[in-house]
């Protein structure tokens, strides 16, 4: 099983959108997919339309109350399902504090999902935390989305210098891309082009920014499902079809 997570240390940068079109991608080229949302706000899980009525907590797997197998639910799509995140998430930072080797507590719940999935993809709540050290150990490829900025910039050669600082982190593949790009204005090309030695990536996918991504919250699904030709929909089969060639994951 390959794990991707979604994450960057700043919010509103179209992390949970991402994450949920690729995964939907993923299940859609027959990947057996399951979306694990770690964010207490549970905005992958709502636009999945998963509802906030499960009788089992997100929190009670961390402590060893409930078998993850329990959260698992089917989201409308074949191959995708979902563990969804409830706000009793917002405790995981002191559970994790407090347990004995808690580093590596997400990492054997995930071993338990393996046998029956082929991709991972986690939904990650901003910062960096107990909770994020959980995810770059247990993940394959950090995918980073950034905003044509240079404080966005800025945010991700920190990010690389934290994640190359630390041995149990040499597996870890970091993958940026662009989200909210209006190429229309001159310093978000600016900036995109002055990246491509930073991100390491000669040509990065850049998700314009859309009505139609915006609009996945009125749907509730991911923007294939209602306008699949829209440039937003296209920019995300390009960063699929750019994770698959190189991280080979199908």
């Amino acid at each position: 099983m390959k794990t991707l997570a979604f994450f960057n240390v700043k919010g509103g940068v179209g992390k949970t959108t991402s994450a949920v079109n690729i995964a939907y991608l993923a299940a859609q080229a027959k990947l057996s997919t399951l979306l694990w949302d770690l964010d207490p706000q549970s905005c992958a899980s709502w636009y999945l339309g998963v509802p906030d009525n499960s009788e089992h907590k997100a929190l009670r797997v961390f402590k060893g109350k409930t078998p993850i197998g329990k959260l698992r639910v089917n989201s409308a799509y074949p191959k995708l399902q979902v563990i969804p995140a409830d706000i009793s998430l917002r405790k995981l930072e002191i559970l994790l504090g407090d347990e004995a080797h808690s580093r590596k507590l997400l990492e054997k719940l995930a071993d338990n999902l393996s046998e029956k999935n082929k991709l991972l993809v986690f939904d990650c709540a901003p910062a960096f935390s107990k909770v994020s050290e959980n995810i770059f150990t247990c993940s394959d490829v950090l995918v980073v989305p950034l905003l044509p900025s240079p404080l966005a910039l800025r945010s991700f050669q920190q990010l690389k210098d934290y994640v190359k600082g630390k041995k149990q982190w040499k597996h870890l593949a970091i993958h940026p891309f662009f989200t909210m790009v209006d190429k229309r204005r001159k310093i978000h090309n600016e900036v995109i082009a002055d990246a491509k030695n930073l991100v390491g990536i000669s040509d990065p996918v850049c998700i314009p920014y859309t009505s139609e991504l915006e609009k996945m919250g009125t749907h509730q699904k991911p923007i294939h499902q209602y306008a699949a030709r829209t440039p937003g929909a296209l920019a995300y089969q390009t960063l699929w079809e750019q994770l698959i060639d190189k991280y080979a994951l199908t």
